[in-house]
């Protein structure tokens, strides 16, 4: 657990181990005189970014979760959060550029109306998903677009009670997985089934077309407060997840 005092976090933060991934829970409080603080972290680019946002709110939460990303990278790294460069994929995946790089520090950051997840880990590919609990929310009309025949088999057979959490497992897993990959919305997410069942272990279950992708991947599901659904997927078997506040 770390707290920021004066832009500097705090000496007791944590070490990466090559077998570990850290996932940092992100309260999006918008304070805003330490917003102001936080917004001299970004770069031009960023506050760009966050100008272009129609609502204060987001754009606050977007300050913020973009900024506690350059603290903490800045923190594995012991460099400067304002060094930091990033490169985007093809499909907008950002990682570590400027050399950095070669350090094998790799991250995912997921936003969601109040909590952001930031997920840090070494040398393996890496996707993390949160989302709110909307009341709502028309589940099967989504999950009609977006699941595969199984999921919605399995969705529908729930108890009313349960279908909403088996949307949210099923959504946040298989959105984890596919920012795992670095492809986004464009790989097909009626291509692969995921677990959905409340209670039951997160788990890739198929991925069409492929017989190395179910044991190339690990999945869990993340605790991370009242009213949300997280998931996790990173390559590999052997890491220990180990859940940090941001204070």
């Amino acid at each position: 657990m770390i707290a920021m005092t004066d832009s500097r976090l705090s000496e007791s933060f944590p070490n990466l181990a090559p077998d570990q991934v850290h996932v940092w829970r992100v309260p999006l409080n918008q304070n805003l005189e330490r917003l102001s603080e936080l917004n001299e972290v970004l770069s031009p680019d960023e506050r760009g970014r966050a100008e272009r946002f129609r609502f204060d709110k987001d754009r606050n939460q977007f300050i913020e979760s973009r900024a506690v990303l350059r603290l903490l990278l800045g923190r594995y790294l012991n460099v400067s959060p304002n060094e930091l460069a990033f490169a985007f994929s093809a499909h907008g995946k950002p990682s570590l550029a400027n050399g950095l790089s070669d350090s094998g520090l790799r991250f995912n950051l997921s936003r969601r109306d109040g909590l952001a997840l930031i997920a840090v880990t070494r040398n393996r590919d890496i996707g993390v998903d949160v989302e709110l609990v909307r009341a709502d929310l028309p589940v099967f009309e989504i999950a009609e677009v977006s699941f595969s025949e199984n999921e919605l088999a399995i969705l529908r057979s729930l108890p009313e009670s349960q279908q909403d959490v088996g949307f949210y497992n099923c959504w946040t897993r298989k959105e984890a997985y596919v920012k795992a990959r670095g492809e986004g919305f464009s790989f097909p997410l009626k291509q692969f089934d995921v677990s959905l069942t409340p209670g039951a272990c997160a788990t890739l279950l198929e991925v069409r077309g492929s017989d190395t992708e179910v044991d190339r991947w690990t999945m869990q599901e993340l605790s991370v407060g009242d009213g949300y659904v997280a998931a996790l997927a990173f390559e590999g078997r052997d890491a220990t997840v180990i859940r940090e506040d941001w204070l």
